[in-house]
């Protein structure tokens, strides 16, 4: 006896909120057999594993396992319910069987994707039993959890094999009547990106981190000494370095590097970055200067937590990179605090990656961004009587936090359904999950990027956006507080809302294999 799923869907769809995951079982029996039914199961588990190699006496310490089943759902399609009905009315010895003739049967299955994750329910009595694995370390099993957030269901998330992922899947098990006979199952895996939250409306203002620096006039003599030719006949090296003014900014081209976002900093899947680069002068000067390089690359922070232990993994992907540019930066004069704005067709092109997930929190797994960018600037300098002015260089970074989305939104059905039961039952409006805390966006010291308030620059006060409200200060939780926030939406709106009808943006984490689902139900890991 063989099973298998096949999903109205194509296998590449991508499944979010209040989509309805429908198809059909396909059972193929070459005879006869006597099953209890069959069951089918909407799937999704959020597990991590997490080593310390090392005890505190050098021992070898076991692997830290948690599993959290974020979503579960059933329907028994055979027996029907009117065969099933009629039997329990009629008095059996025994549970009672069914009898499947030989042939390929057929049986039709249709779920529909809440909100929130579920794991906060009582789980299956069988789900932590059968997460049981062995390695190298010998049995492991998973802890029973007793931290839950209730929030929107994460997406699928891959790229830390062994150590975390979240998965979404299809599973039918036929159970056979005799103990002795293995139950057929089958997997079907797909991907899940959920709807985003109700955007906060646009303050007109911008976020901003900003860079300053001088380019010191460095000179040195036009023409080498006698003496300094004679160590160079000699072989030895004559000191050539040039000699650094240290009469201050005046005397030097003054320069400040801004990279701004829209406030609330939010990106979207599949899109580009709506991102200004900003140059101004900090000075009076006539001296040019040109854009050499650019890099915006995007930073990911997961923090993956198991039973006591947690760890943040840090990952990266480039957006777009330019170098040896030589472009001139066109000041509309020389007159301190001149500006000039970086043509952003540089990066207008260039999209997310659709490998990237929007930022999320569940239980054992949460992740935020920040977006870094270098730009890079040269100072040709000019020639004076005798002495010539050594071009420079300097590659400045900047780094902007800010939350993705997944550029899903919700049916207008939904929020019409928010707003009624927030006037009827006098709820708050719907918190957006927010997964940045005080110490996450703490700039890496090699970084040494400073973000500017308008306050700390008298210069900048007209022109400078304001800057929004720091995590730790208001307006954001705290990181142990994340269990008793509200969730970004109702249950109940999803019951009898809509399918989401729009365009939705393409999401690959990774391929999950029904061969996988498999080995990790019997083995674990």
């Amino acid at each position: 006896m063989q099973a298998s799923i096949l999903l109205d869907e194509s296998a590449t769809r991508t499944f979010t909120n209040l989509d309805q995951v429908s198809g059909k079982v396909i059972v193929r029996s070459t005879k006869a057999a006597d099953i209890d039914d069959i069951v089918v199961k909407l799937e999704g588990e959020s597990r991590t594993r997490l080593v310390n190699h090392l005890g505190p006496n050098g021992e070898k310490m076991k692997p830290k396992l948690e599993f959290h089943k974020i979503l579960y759902r059933t329907t028994t399609v055979f027996p029907p319910p009117t065969l099933a009905q009629d039997r329990i009315s009629t008095p059996v010895s025994g549970k009672p069987s069914y009898t499947l003739p030989p042939g390929t049967h057929e049986y039709r299955f249709t779920f529909k994707v809440p909100f929130n994750n579920s794991c906060h329910e009582p789980a299956p009595a069988k789900s932590s039993l059968s997460k049981v694995g062995i390695s190298d370390w010998g049995i492991e099993i998973p802890v029973i959890p007793t931290h839950h957030v209730k929030k929107t269901l994460p997406p699928t998330l891959g790229g830390f094999p062994g150590e975390a992922e979240i998965r979404y899947f299809v599973k039918v098990t036929v159970s056979r009547h005799s103990f002795l006979k293995e139950n057929p199952r089958a997997y079907r895996p797909f991907n899940f990106l959920p709807i985003e939250s109700p955007r906060p409306s646009p303050t007109g203002s911008q976020v901003y981190a900003r860079q300053r620096h001088v380019f010191h006039i460095s000179s040195q003599a036009a023409e080498v000494s006698k003496k300094g030719k004679m160590k160079s006949m000699l072989g030895i090296a004559a000191d050539t370095t040039p000699t650094i003014t240290s009469a201050g900014p005046a005397n030097g081209l003054a320069v400040s590097v801004d990279a701004r976002l829209p406030e609330p900093a939010i990106l979207t899947c599949n899109q580009g970055i709506p991102l200004t680069i900003l140059l101004k002068r900090g000075n009076y000067s006539s001296e040019q200067v040109s854009l050499s390089s650019l890099q915006i690359m995007l930073r990911s922070s997961t923090k993956i937590k198991a039973d006591d232990m947690s760890r943040t993994e840090q990952s990266s992907w480039i957006i777009m990179s330019k170098s040896n540019m030589g472009m001139a930066v066109n000041f509309p004069s020389d007159e301190e605090g001149s500006e000039a704005v970086i043509d952003d067709n540089l990066w207008r092109g260039h999209i997310l990656p659709n490998t990237i997930a929007p930022t999320f929190e569940t239980c054992d797994v949460s992740r935020w961004y920040s977006l870094d960018i270098r730009v890079g600037l040269a100072h040709r300098g000019s020639a004076s009587a005798g002495k010539q002015q050594v071009p420079q260089s300097i590659i400045l970074p900047l780094r902007l936090d800010c939350a993705i989305f997944s550029g899903i939104l919700p049916p207008a059905a939904v929020l019409e359904r928010m707003a009624q039961a927030r006037d009827t039952m006098g709820e708050a409006p719907p918190y957006i999950a927010s997964n940045i805390s005080d110490g996450k966006l703490q700039t890496e010291a090699a970084l040494n990027c400073a973000v500017f308030r308008p306050s700390d620059d008298a210069s900048a006060s007209q022109s400078a956006p304001p800057m929004p409200p720091r995590p730790g200060q208001g307006g954001l939780h705290a990181e142990e507080g994340l269990a008793d926030a509200p969730p970004s939406y109702f249950d109940a709106v999803a019951e009898g809302a809509p399918p989401v009808i729009a365009p939705r943006p393409e999401y690959a984490p990774g391929i999950v294999r029904e061969e996988d689902l498999r080995r990790s139900e019997k083995s674990g890991w």
